[in-house]
């Protein structure tokens, strides 16, 4: 008390103030960093994003391609064989025309293709008759018979010689004889009249349907089973289900070039 001999404490400004601003400046800072590292994370992340899609965008185009190359490969491998099978059927049939020069066949008829084919029951004219067919077309030139013309033969009745069939069966020998070399020259309904002549016949295992050397009479056409063709005792191909085969002997009027078993 008295003439101020004590002092009056000064007052003195707290920190808070201070305190605050630097606090709350601190947290907008790692606010605005925390917003600054999400927003680069979420650009990172849409851009590995589209780089994924872009990706998978390139291995399906990939995958595609290779599926069309693996299609195209498919389909070239099947072109060969066809190609290897058809090559491996000419040389056979290269092998009997010169099997039928060989065996003396009658100058001149190797220089033009095969036109005439006969088979039917009991009915070994029909060669004559798909001849006479032939050389009424206009312009036709002298065919090839299998059988003499002698008029001492009888008469060819193609009614009598019919064998009735099941259109299913019909159309698998129609296509069997338009898919022979020689026998698809023919008309339709040359092929059409020898397929109603055709008959049905059966064989046992190992037992010979042609024999090389024997008089050729009849055109087959392998409905079931398995054959092997034989040339010298050499097995020289097999005949598939629904193939004609035994026309050459008939074209050229010469024995059988080869055994079928």
């Amino acid at each position: 008390m008295g003439n101020g001999s004590m002092k009056s404490k000064r007052y003195k400004p707290t920190d808070t103030s201070v305190s605050a601003s630097n606090g709350q400046a601190h947290k907008d800072l790692c606010g605005a960093f925390k917003n600054s590292s999400l927003d680069s994370l979420r650009a990172r992340v849409e851009e590995l994003e589209r780089e994924g899609r872009r990706k998978d965008e390139e291995l399906c185009a990939k995958e595609q391609m290779i599926r069309g190359l693996q299609e195209q490969l498919a389909k070239q491998i099947r072109v060969v064989s066809e190609l290897s099978e058809e090559l491996q059927n000419k040389c056979i049939q290269l092998n009997k025309l010169q099997d039928v020069l060989k065996s003396g066949a009658p100058a001149g008829l190797a220089s033009r293709p095969p036109s005439v084919k006969a088979s039917g029951k009991s009915s070994p004219n029909l060669s004559v008759r798909i001849k006479e067919t032939l050389n009424r077309r206009k312009g036709a030139k002298a065919g090839v018979s299998a059988e003499p013309t002698s008029s001492s033969l009888p008469k060819f009745s193609f009614e009598k010689a019919r064998v009735p069939k099941d259109a299913s069966v019909k159309k698998l020998l129609t296509d069997a004889l338009n898919k022979n070399q020689y026998l698809k020259r023919l008309e339709l309904q040359q092929i059409k009249d020898m397929v109603e002549c055709m008959y049905e016949c059966t064989y046992q295992q190992g037992e010979y349907v042609i024999k090389q050397g024997e008089p050729g009479n009849h055109l087959f056409v392998l409905a079931d089973g398995k054959l092997e063709v034989f040339q010298q005792n050499k097995l020289l191909t097999s005949i598939t289900v629904w193939t004609a085969f035994g026309e050459l002997a008939i074209l050229y009027n010469c024995t059988r070039t080869a055994s079928v078993r």
